[in-house]
């Protein structure tokens, strides 16, 4: 028996594409999942691309990777490069207007030693975690990574220097009392002020340490000064040897001032000396008329009074004085100078100004004069000394363009040397050339005094030897024996006429023996000196006058 096929159509997909279906599917939604989760692609523009590879240099944010650089490209200017990144989605909220990427790579200076831990994994892009208002995608790298991490607690200020000569750099220290308590940041130069301006960051808890009256110093290197006390050092720290520095707080006397904020203003002064100076806000100004040089007078040299500092050189040659050319000859020098209230034991206010003024008034007018005197023998530097001098007449107070006149007196030294050229002149005046002449004159008349005392004194010598010195000995020997006998028998009274007559007869033969010797002697007292042929005496001759 034939049975009728059942006949049922077949499905038109096969049951085998259910699998490649699905896995589409699977892919697609892996796709759109990670097209729908990806953080977002920004733009970096670099100065070069150094130590950067595609698709292997990471972007961390404090050490952990939140993207990866996808391409690089030269710029269309060729100032740099753009580098191209992918930024995890998770960290997309921290790109804003205050985000900051910079290139780490082994970094090695005086002030710094950064970086070593790429030696082996290789550079990479750093980047801060600040909050902003305002969502960006492009952004310019740092040239160098900032010394102060984001996030670190303490305080920014903004500091201007004094000294146009020393330039401070990022990464220079900010110490105090040995300590390193900070450091410098950034270095922006104000082309329109023609000044540096710098901005630093002080750590946390130091910062509390920083107020309204806080001044910042110089200590760079080393600071040589010789005094009457001997050779003094003044030196900062190791790191403000090798590098430069800056240390700050409230100098002797100054009060603790009010809290400062953030980016508070301050200046750089060279030194402690000028960092205090600073607090005294009155200042008496006069001018001092130098007539002599003021080489080795520097603008902030001392003005002592008695050997204590009571102001300083405000400026030198000051041009809001016109007293003419310094071609003329009788120009003086102005010379601005400021004097302290508070440096003389008086209030540093306007009270305490007036009474300065009162005072140096009186004194101006009797004795008071100011000097030019060498502070150090070594450096030639000069200072300002204000002393009491024996003056004949009183002096009014001469005022020029509001500033009062302090009189000045020369130095010690420029009194000699004052004195020394009054002597030259004196000697360049004598007549020389006719002193000369007449000295030679005199000369000559020495050298023929000199031979004639040679012939006399040869002359003298064969005088000498025609004595016949043993015979006359003799004589004189015998006259005295002579004598002698006559004495002693007058004596004892037993001399005879005849004896007698004997004995004056041979004292008569003796004086005759020595009667030419006392007869020349008689004539020519110098006759054993001088020879006959030297009786006429030489007699220096001055040089013939005309009538």
């Amino acid at each position: 028996m034939t049975q009728d096929a059942n006949i049922k159509p077949t499905t038109p997909i096969s049951k085998v594409w259910v699998i490649p279906i699905l896995a589409l599917l699977v892919g697609g939604w892996m796709v759109y999942y990670q097209w729908k989760n990806q953080g977002p692609l920004i733009t970096i523009n670099m100065p070069s691309a150094s130590g950067i590879e595609i698709n292997k240099t990471p972007i961390k944010v404090r050490d952990l990777d939140i993207g990866q650089v996808k391409r690089i490209e030269l710029n269309p200017d060729l100032n740099g490069v753009t580098v191209t990144a992918r930024i995890e989605n998770n960290a997309a909220h921290l790109l804003n207007e205050n985000t900051q990427f910079w290139v780490v790579a082994p970094r090695i200076s005086v002030s710094e030693v950064s970086g070593l831990n790429t030696l082996l994994s290789g550079s990479f892009i750093a980047m801060t975690a600040e909050s902003g208002d305002k969502e960006t995608f492009h952004f310019t790298a740092l040239e160098r990574p900032p010394v102060t991490p984001p996030g670190t607690p303490g305080l920014h200020v903004k500091l201007t220097s004094q000294n146009d000569e020393l330039t401070y750099k990022p990464g220079d220290t900010l110490i105090y009392k040995g300590f390193k308590v900070g450091e410098f940041e950034e270095v922006i130069f104000n082309v329109e002020e023609g000044v540096i301006e710098y901005r630093a960051f002080i750590h946390d808890p130091y910062h509390n340490l920083i107020n309204a009256n806080t001044r910042f110093w110089n200590v760079s290197g080393v600071k040589l000064q010789l005094a009457s006390t001997g050779l003094t050092i003044q030196t900062g720290s190791l790191e403000t040897l090798l590098a430069n520095g800056v240390t700050f707080g409230n100098p002797l006397g100054v009060s603790k001032g009010a809290a400062i904020e953030n980016d508070a203003e301050f200046v750089i002064y060279n030194d402690y000396d000028a960092a205090a100076d600073e607090r005294y806000k009155y200042a008496a100004q006069y001018i001092l008329l130098i007539e002599e040089s003021v080489r080795g007078l520097t603008v902030g040299a001392p003005v002592e009074y008695r050997g204590l500092q009571i102001g300083k050189v405000a400026a030198i040659n000051y041009d809001a004085i016109e007293l003419g050319s310094l071609l003329d000859d009788d120009y003086p020098i102005p010379v601005l100078v400021n004097l302290y209230p508070g440096k003389v034991r008086l209030e540093d206010s306007e009270s305490g100004l007036k009474l300065l003024r009162e005072r140096l008034a009186r004194w101006i007018g009797k004795d008071l004069r100011a000097t030019l005197r060498m502070g150090n023998v070594l450096t030639g530097g000069l200072y300002v000394d204000l002393q009491h001098v024996d003056v004949q007449q009183l002096a009014a107070i001469q005022t020029i363009n509001g500033y009062d006149v302090i009189p000045t007196v020369s130095n010690e030294f420029t009194q000699l040397t004052q004195k020394a050229d009054a002597i030259m002149d004196k000697i360049n005046a004598l007549p020389l050339e006719d002193l000369i002449s007449q000295v030679s004159d005199v000369v000559k008349t020495l050298e023929a005094a000199a031979v004639s005392v040679n012939q006399t004194s040869d002359n003298f010598d064969a005088t000498l030897a025609a004595f016949n010195t043993k015979e006359l000995n003799a004589q004189i020997q015998q006259a005295l024996q002579s004598f002698e006998s006559l004495l002693k028998h007058y004596s004892q009274g037993g001399l005879s006429k005849a004896e007698i007559a004997e004995t004056m007869n041979a004292l008569q033969d003796t004086l005759r023996a020595i009667q030419p010797l006392l007869r020349q002697l008689n004539t020519t007292p110098n006759g054993l000196i001088f020879s006959d042929n030297a009786t006429v005496d030489i007699q220096p001759k001055a040089q013939g006058v005309n009538p």
